[in-house]
């Protein structure tokens, strides 16, 4: 039996807010996958003394103060994480081919875009840019892992193939046990930070290319109706 997360009330409110179909869908990540933030991020930390200890993917635990080199606290971590999309939330730029390629996919299904993004009021500002990009499609906000919030999109789908793309290896995972059946694809655009990420388990595809990806996921889509 899949381990169903429950996802927090505010995402389920917006996901009933979405029409869903017996048609494939296509749920895909923002930062490190549509648009690019560990180069933002760096230099947002850089501007407040603050660098990576290491080329490692996490937050927690590699964040430290450049003068003295001290680890900051899991507390100071998340500040600066909030304070990064307090101020550069409509600022981050678009990772390469992004939004051709979703572009290309929305013809062969539906695409919904989940994200974890500190701050309700931050939400519009995110969308607007997205728009502004070229990749103007439903948005939903959620916390934590996205087990539940993907269950919850998949409902109504029937056996139409369904696929989620995350850099987060927490949401990877997460998804992986909610919904056994979807296709994960772990994509980290900075290629720094990609060479260092491990391999995860039932992932289809590790990506740090849009282009890759896309014809990917065209093939899984075009199969599956074969």
């Amino acid at each position: 039996m899949p381990n169903i997360e429950t996802a927090n009330a505010s995402a389920l409110q917006q996901i009933k807010e979405i029409e869903k179909r017996a048609h494939p869908l296509l749920i895909c990540d923002v930062d490190e996958v549509l648009l690019q933030f560990i180069p933002h991020l760096e230099r947002f930390m850089k501007d407040h003394g603050v660098a990576f200890k290491e080329t490692a993917y996490r937050l927690k635990a590699n964040m430290v103060y450049t003068q003295t080199g001290e680890n900051l606290t899991d507390d100071a971590c998340m500040a600066v994480i909030h304070d990064f999309f307090e101020s550069e939330v409509g600022k981050q730029e678009a990772v390469p081919h992004a939004a051709e390629q979703l572009e290309r996919l929305s013809k062969l299904c539906d695409i919904v875009i989940l994200t974890n993004l500190p701050g309700s009021h931050n939400k519009s500002a995110r969308e607007n840019l997205l728009a502004r990009l070229g990749m103007d499609y439903p948005l939903v906000t959620n916390e934590g892992p996205k087990g539940g919030a993907v269950a919850a999109l998949c409902a109504k789908r029937g056996h139409h193939p369904v696929i989620f793309i995350d850099d987060s290896p927490t949401n990877i995972i997460s998804v992986g046990k909610s919904t056994p059946h979807v296709q994960l694809v772990h994509f980290i655009a900075d290629s720094r930070f990609f060479a260092t990420a491990g391999d995860l388990p039932n992932v289809a595809l590790k990506s740090n290319c849009w282009k890759e990806t896309g014809d990917f996921i065209e093939n899984l889509l075009v199969a599956a109706v074969r």
